[in-house]
């Protein structure tokens, strides 16, 4: 029987994976000694890739030739700091799930014959010592100024004995050595870098790699390395930051770790993937949308395993829908984001953005406040900021509209919102946050989106019951009245129990224009089905499925 041509092209791929895994474009910083066999102490580098499966540290041939490995995470100190906009770093959310996450590597490690060496410590101190001399450590491949200081510092540190830093890239659903441009060049905006992808049938997902074999861990020989995860408290929190535990009217219990991961992405694929398109601009409950984003950040989850496994859904289910490629859609702006960030360096994180585009920002420290204890007088924004204040998490309707209303209503720096945004939301990726953040502000030449706070909470909370949610104090208004409670006159604020100024704050600021649906209901919502939207003029945007097209808005 002759192979399928799916299957022949599985091989094909795998085969340029192991050769890339050895080519110069791989190997960035430092060259390799030549024989994988000549390196005596490989150390892996858990950094952002806090997984077993589909992680290409274990694969690089440093790797699978040393005599000893050892697996290291190393939770710094600076991660943890306060930053010059004011925010802790790194929040109480997202410590611990990363805590959590490092806890789980580490039984999936014993599992495989190995184990986890975890420090509290500078990289740059901590790895040297650990790798000794004639080593080499391995690293996933990071892309922004931050970790591409921190890679400088530890491989000064490495070569003082005869050691090297070797990076490897594994963030992104596509490798940067099979899309038909450099990253350098990435055509912008991101319709154009889809449809160049879309276009190129030869451009493929990878497959898996396979999951490592028996480690040979240096631990045997110096059980004294493996050291133990700091405890909250000595990565700085309060016992008050540490007693804030997660809102149970949040949408998803969220748990670090590449186990929870696995278990989450079959989950979804089994009961929520069917319909993703048409809720994923939900507010409420565990699946209206994949909710894959706090692992994929954290490198717990492979994008490309959230590939094969929605293909192997897709088999089963008779093939690709729209609902199934929209969300191979979002992974591909993921990478995007990442690209971006490539492309334009340090300027994704200037004041004027990579288009350099002056703007007089303001930074009046009471509107700050306001927008991020959800304490705006606009429920729309308040009800999402109070959700990301005592969850972590917020949608990403939610983000859009909290981002535009910060930048263009309140017209403060950009700045300040990624700062409160890396603090606490669980599924911070630097590049996504910054790269979202800067092309809200307009300041990417892309199309800027302003939305309207009213007609947003109009057309996606219509009834209002995701702002009663996390307002409580507007619980007894009508739907009418509870996306704009200062325009009830003071006799039904009184009725009501909701006096503005009193139970629940005025509005910082005017919204520009206040929308109330009419009689028919919300006439701003569009309807998509079979590929056309009720009232919508114009063909739509074609989107390049493998067997079909699908247009959409």
């Amino acid at each position: 029987m002759q192979p399928s041509r799916s299957a022949t092209a599985a091989v094909i791929s795998t085969i340029l994976f192991l050769i890339t895994l050895v080519s110069p474009s791989n190997l960035r910083v430092g060259t390799d000694r030549g024989k994988a066999g000549q390196v005596k102490h490989a150390v892996l580098w858990f950094r952002n890739d806090l997984r077993v499966h589909d992680n290409a540290i274990f694969h690089h041939p440093a790797v699978r030739g040393a005599e000893k490995v050892t697996p290291v995470f190393v939770f710094d100190p600076r991660q943890f700091e306060k930053t010059p906009f004011g925010s802790r770093k790194t929040g109480i959310f997202r410590a611990r799930f990363l805590k959590e996450s490092v806890e789980d590597l580490k039984r999936n490690l014993k599992a495989a014959g190995s184990d986890l060496a975890i420090f509290h410590s500078k990289p740059e101190d901590i790895l040297p010592k650990v790798a000794g001399r004639d080593s080499v450590v391995v690293c996933q491949e990071e892309v922004t100024s931050e970790e591409l200081r921190l890679d400088t510092k530890v491989d000064e540190e490495l070569k003082q004995r005869d050691s090297k830093l070797v990076k490897v890239w594994g963030p992104s659903l596509y490798h940067p050595d099979d899309i038909p441009f450099d990253m350098e060049s990435l055509p912008e905006p991101f319709t154009a870098m889809r449809n160049q992808i879309e276009k190129k049938a030869e451009v493929e997902i990878r497959p898996l790699l396979p999951d490592p074999k028996l480690l040979r861990p240096e631990f045997k020989d110096n059980p004294g390395l493996l050291g133990e995860s700091p405890s909250l408290e000595d990565l700085g929190f309060t016992s008050d930051e540490i007693g804030q535990t997660e809102d149970k009217r949040g949408v998803l219990p969220f748990k670090g770790g590449e186990t929870e991961a696995l278990k989450r992405l079959s989950y979804f694929t089994r009961t929520g993937l069917k319909t993703y398109k048409s809720t994923r601009n939900g507010l409420i409950g565990e699946n209206y949308s994949s909710k894959y984003s706090p692992w994929l950040a954290n490198g717990c989850l492979s994008p490309r395993m959230v590939y094969w496994k929605t293909r192997e859904y897709e088999e089963k289910t008779g093939g690709q829908t729209v609902h199934t490629y929209w969300l191979i859609f979002e992974l591909l702006w993921r990478d995007y984001m990442r690209f971006f960030c490539v492309k334009h360096g340090n300027a994704v994180f200037h004041l004027n953005g990579p288009r350099g585009r002056p703007r007089n920002w303001n930074r009046d420290s009471k509107l700050i406040r306001a927008w991020k204890e959800g304490n705006t007088g606009v429920p729309w924004v308040d009800a999402n900021m109070r959700e990301l204040r005592r969850t972590g998490f917020m949608s990403n309707r939610g983000r859009q509209n909290v981002a535009s209303y910060l930048v263009h209503d309140l017209g403060v720096d950009w700045r300040f919102g990624a700062d409160h945004f890396e603090s606490l939301l669980l599924d911070h990726d630097v590049c996504s946050n910054y790269g979202n953040w800067v092309a809200a502000a307009g300041l990417t030449g892309g199309r800027i989106n302003r939305f309207n706070m009213s007609k947003q909470a109009s057309d996606y909370d219509k009834q209002g019951d995701y702002v009663k949610l996390w307002c409580p104090e507007l619980k007894g208004l009508p739907a009418k009245s509870v996306h704009h409670p200062w325009l009830m006159s003071s006799g039904d604020q009184r009725a009501m129990g909701c006096v503005i100024g009193q139970d629940y704050p005025a509005p910082v600021k005017p919204l520009r224009k206040v929308f109330v649906p009419n009689r028919n209901g919300n006439e701003g919502r569009k309807d998509f089905k079979k590929g056309k939207a009720k009232g919508f003029r114009g063909k739509g945007r074609v989107h390049r499925g493998r067997n079909r097209d699908f247009i959409t808005n």
